[in-house]
């Protein structure tokens, strides 16, 4: 005995099947896309801590974005800040333990850059020039100091970012663990997660980020 199967030969019912798959398809395609966007080209992250004040507060959300670039002095970068790369007395780098965790943090020197942090004055020099990038009026907790309460100082100053590394700073320079202490130190270009791009929440200041 023959097996076959059946169709049915109602044109409606045909027509109506076909008009759903064609939905479906319409519908699967962006979210998968969004899926592919938001795993390889974008991520969200919240900002955690006064560090990064005024430019960021805690529990901002932040749209990033994971390509892989150069670096850039100035930019808002994402950091895993697992391992803490510092320098020997020889001069060669070597790992130390880390903070174990990611961090949001402005990028001051690039690799190949000389910094220059005079403690007494709270400047900041990048390759012998002063740096105000930052406008006291809107930046008044900028003054920098090398000490935080509890830390070690991670370099002697004038110092000449390796290549393949940047040196990271928080706008609120007097709270910010950042790369001038030993549990942060140089960050390997290849562990900057992302870009910051935009601020996402709170509404009201959704935008760029200066």
């Amino acid at each position: 005995m023959k097996e076959y199967v059946r169709f049915s030969r109602n044109p409606k019912l045909h027509k109506l099947i076909g008009e759903s798959l064609d939905v479906l398809c319409a519908a699967m395609v962006p979210i998968f896309m969004m899926i592919l966007l938001f795993t390889y080209v974008f991520r969200i992250a919240i900002v955690q801590g006064d560090s990064m004040l005024p430019a960021l507060e805690s529990g901002d959300k932040l749209l990033v974005c994971q390509l892989k670039n150069r670096p850039v002095s100035g930019e808002i970068v994402v950091i895993d800040a697992d391992d803490a790369v510092l320098v020997s007395k020889s001069g060669s780098l070597y790992m130390a333990d880390g903070l174990h965790k990611s961090i949001v943090k402005r990028v001051v020197a690039v690799g190949g850059q000389t910094l220059d942090i005079h403690s007494e004055e709270g400047t900041v020099y990048l390759d012998g020039e002063l740096q105000e990038l930052y406008p006291k009026e809107l930046y008044p907790n900028t003054i920098t100091q090398t000490q935080l309460p509890d830390t070690g100082n991670a370099f002697s100053y004038p110092f000449t970012i390796p290549e393949g590394f940047v040196f990271v700073m928080g706008d609120n320079r007097n709270i910010s663990l950042d790369s001038r202490y030993i549990n942060v130190g140089l960050i390997p270009e290849k562990e900057i997660e992302g870009t910051v791009l935009l601020r996402l929440y709170p509404l009201e200041s959704m935008g760029r980020i200066d």
